[in-house]
């Protein structure tokens, strides 16, 4: 008895094996998105706008308040349900880690310059932007377009005088725009701030606010309602958590060796044995899954050998 538990004492600390999808990565477009402008004198939409809603158009901008056109911020939301459900299908609930968090952007008017056809917005020129999170994700999208504004939804008058800079909010990222060409994804990475990691991880609504950081950013990037595959998009990576399976205790009952170990919660684990250790030619015996507790047990009928080794792995 006690030579079969040194036995497995001494390979169970050891995971074999390799891990067939050790990384993900989910990608998902705005659930709701809009701009924010504030219009200016030489603005042919007018000199106020604060209270129109754009969320119905298919570009999103950034300007300062120094631009020719007045300024311009963005409010981009994202659902992130879906991630979640696929991470917790492939690595088990609650098995997993977010590593990285990155936004691929793209534009039809991408090039340094260029006016864009509608004149409301201002002429495309590289600067800095920063990305702000928010803590308010209850924000309405609104129908309104530059050609026929709305007076429902979320306007840049939500900035000063509504909730949406009310709750907390934190400033993610300063980044720069260099105008990369027209139709050309631009991704940037986002910092794993603990308010957007507690959004992401979750499942829930993560809203992002962008503004210029400078006089000369003029960003324009597609919104969903663009559609034809440049939409915005957010990137989210996870990977498996790293729990070594150990078997905890082993012995025979009724003439079956009894194995029970401890890895993570809900995962399952494959069961190998051989009667010699340095061979490569292992057998399978069957799998175990570990409840929610991570604790695991497996039966071998077969075990009937002077000594038999077992590893387990994921």
């Amino acid at each position: 008895m006690s030579h079969w538990w040194a036995i497995l004492a001494a390979v169970s600390l050891v995971c074999f094996g390799s891990i067939a999808k050790a990384q993900l990565t989910c990608s998902g477009t705005t659930s709701a998105d809009a701009f924010l402008a504030a219009g200016s004198s030489n603005n042919p939409a007018g000199s106020d706008l604060t209270g129109l809603n754009f969320g119905g158009a298919g570009a999103l901008v950034v300007a300062p308040a120094a631009s020719v056109k007045g300024e311009f911020q963005s409010v981009l939301r994202f659902s992130l349900s879906n991630a979640v459900s696929l991470f917790n299908t492939n690595f088990g609930t609650g098995n997993w880690m977010i590593t990285n968090i990155s936004l691929t952007l793209t534009s039809n008017y991408g090039s340094n310059g260029v006016q864009p056809n509608n004149a409301i917005f201002p002429v495309i020129s590289g600067g800095n932007f920063v990305i702000e999170w928010l803590s308010d994700d209850a924000w309405a999208e609104g129908i309104g377009t530059p050609n026929l504004p709305s007076t429902v939804g979320v306007t840049y008058h939500s900035l000063t005088v509504t909730d949406l800079l009310s709750g907390a909010h934190a400033i993610l990222c300063t980044n720069t725009y260099t105008p990369p060409g027209d139709n050309v994804p631009v991704t940037y990475t986002l910092p794993l701030n603990t308010n957007l990691l507690a959004d992401v991880s979750s499942g829930g609504d993560v809203s992002l606010l962008f503004y210029a950081a400078d006089n000369q950013t003029g960003y324009l990037f597609n919104s969903h309602e663009y559609g034809r595959g440049n939409e915005p998009l957010i990137n989210v990576t996870a990977t498996l958590k790293i729990v070594q399976p150990k078997i905890l205790s082993a012995y025979f009952t009724n003439g079956i060796f009894h194995l029970m170990g401890i890895g993570g919660a809900n995962l399952q684990y494959q069961v190998q044995a051989s009667s010699v250790l340095t061979t490569t030619n292992w057998q399978t015996l069957g799998s175990a899954t570990a409840n929610s507790m991570g604790v695991f047990q497996f039966d071998d009928s077969g075990a009937i050998q002077p000594r038999r080794f077992y590893r387990i792995f994921h």
